[in-house]
């Protein structure tokens, strides 16, 4: 019996085909001594006549299994069920165990082969978002090519001068830091350079070392006047990162309301961007203290993991039970801290991702029997850093760990048999966690930035009110100069200073 082109070209030349009656549905880890056992992922080659074979899923979250032979043709699968199962099908949730099947008709030695890729999606996919960094505009030496001197030595407004004039300053070196208002009044001197972090207490405008205006995003500043409230100033305050790092920011509050809310739309009526709204819910998502974490893998080292024994060893079986179960088993989306890019990133950089998706290509491990496995493990995180449409990429981080399943098709967390071998793709090191949030209060850090406000302009998450209660005409917005004007700027409270940082650190990050 022919069956035409069902593997269709990725088969090339391996082919499928007709009945063969197979014995019972087998349940045990042990194969029937009538079959000859295909490794998960691998291949028998130099095989000779009609045979019958084996192949052991080991986990009960299912995926495609996929059979091939260079010769003659494929029976009928049977399941660990008794059922029949389509040639490359997803074999579904609860049906772990023995795969049989047979190959007739060979008229020349033949290999068999199998592959099994479990992918796992979330129902809700996390939207993108922009991380609002906590750094504001700076004036610093070039990366390269400086003159290794502080050129710039007077400053305008509340800005600092954060090194002495005349002296050395290292390459990347901040020089002048915006003051307690949060915007950088001060242009550099010819030798130093000043660089714009699009940040979530910015003005309207920008100009730049050329002179040039630049339109800017300045969520909390539109906010103020749509609400008559002065979260700008506050946050200026109270959440500048004086330190020479680029990263700390929003990511937190982002990933967390990508989890868990519909992607904002602006109400046309508050003259907000999508961005600017999803700043605003990036910043009442950033209180560490207001999410309530259900299953979680936490406290992974960092390594790089290795192949042999390392300290991300301890983590592998917890990691991806964790990712299997909610991802694939519940459809449910994940909270991650993935740490640093390459090629530069630091072990202490916290990148907080909405993780929504994963594919594992599983492969036997020779001689350590049916439920030991080898995963390659593709993780696909939203992105961090999307813009006004831009870099909107996935993040894309590649796992190679070994694992042992029990015998109920659940990652076995006792058994020591594991190695987390390797990380690539879009990261350095291995993830600092893994989190189930199960519900989040959405109230940060800025007293002045509320639910209710943002809700009321966002017509995807309940919103659709402001128009009824503001006007249908968005606002002519004014620039900090004029809407602050003769307000002092606020000064950080003790002990308020970089406060986002503050909370569940063991869960979290920094």
């Amino acid at each position: 019996m022919r069956i035409g082109n069902r593997l269709g070209a990725s088969a090339r030349g391996f082919a499928v085909a007709a009945l063969i009656v197979l014995g019972p549905a087998m349940t045990s880890v042990d194969a029937a001594d009538h079959l000859q056992p295909v490794p998960l992922g691998g291949s028998l080659p130099n095989l000779k006549g009609d045979q019958q074979f084996g192949v052991y899923v080991p986990t009960r979250f299912g995926g495609e299994l996929t059979i091939k032979s260079t010769e003659g043709s494929i029976g009928p699968i049977k399941g660990p069920d008794g059922q029949t199962y389509r040639n490359g099908q997803d074999v579904g949730e609860a049906h772990h165990g023995w795969y049989q099947f047979a190959v007739s008709g060979a008229k020349k030695p033949y290999t068999v082969e199998t592959s099994f890729v479990q992918t796992g999606r979330s129902t809700r996919r996390p939207w993108n978002f922009y991380y609002w960094p906590t750094k504001a505009d700076v004036i610093h030496e070039p990366w390269a090519g400086g003159n290794g001197r502080v050129d710039t030595t007077r400053v305008q407004g509340d800005d600092q001068l954060v090194v002495t004039p005349g002296g050395y300053v290292a390459p990347g070196s901040d020089i002048v830091r915006a003051g307690p208002n949060g915007l950088l009044e001060t242009s550099p001197a010819p030798g130093d350079e000043q660089t714009w972090f699009p940040n979530i207490y910015d003005d309207l405008l920008y100009r730049d070392g050329e002179g040039v205006l630049h339109t800017v995003p300045s969520p909390l500043l539109k906010y103020d006047q749509l609400f008559k409230t002065t979260a700008r100033n506050w946050e200026a305050a109270n959440s500048q990162n004086q330190d020479i790092a680029r990263w700390p920011g929003h990511c937190l509050g982002g990933a967390v309301a990508s989890i868990m809310l519909n992607e904002p739309t602006p109400d046309p009526a508050s003259g907000m961007t999508r961005d600017e709204l999803k700043s605003l819910w990036a910043e009442l998502g950033e209180n560490h203290y207001n999410h309530r974490i259900g299953d979680y893998a936490n406290e992974i080292a960092p390594g790089p993991p290795r192949p042999g024994f390392d300290e991300c060893d301890r983590s592998v079986a917890r990691f991806h039970a964790v990712l299997e179960s909610h991802v694939r088993g519940e459809k449910q989306a994940l909270l991650g801290n993935l740490r640093a890019f390459p090629p530069r990133g630091t072990v202490n950089e916290v990148w907080n991702h909405g993780i929504g998706e994963y594919v594992a290509t599983y492969h036997a491990i020779p001689g350590k029997g049916a439920l030991a496995v080898r995963l390659n493990v593709e993780l696909h995180a939203n992105s961090g850093s999307s813009l006004n449409g831009k870099d909107a990429e996935p993040r894309a981080v590649k796992y190679e760990y070994t694992l042992v399943y029990g015998t109920d098709g659940k990652v076995d967390e006792t058994n020591p048999n594991v190695d987390w071998i390797s990380v690539g793709g879009e990261a350095m090191f291995a993830p600092l966690n893994l989190l189930q949030v199960v519900e989040s209060r959405w109230g940060g850090h800025n007293p002045m930035v509320t639910e209710s406000n943002i809700r009321s302009i966002d017509l995807a998450n309940g919103g659709g009110v402001y128009n009824r209660r503001l006007g249908s005409t968005p606002p002519n917005f004014q620039p900090v100069s004029v809407y602050e004007a003769g307000r002092g700027p606020m000064f950080a409270r003790e002990g308020e200073e970089n406060r986002p940082f503050r909370g569940l650190r063991r869960l979290f990050g920094r």
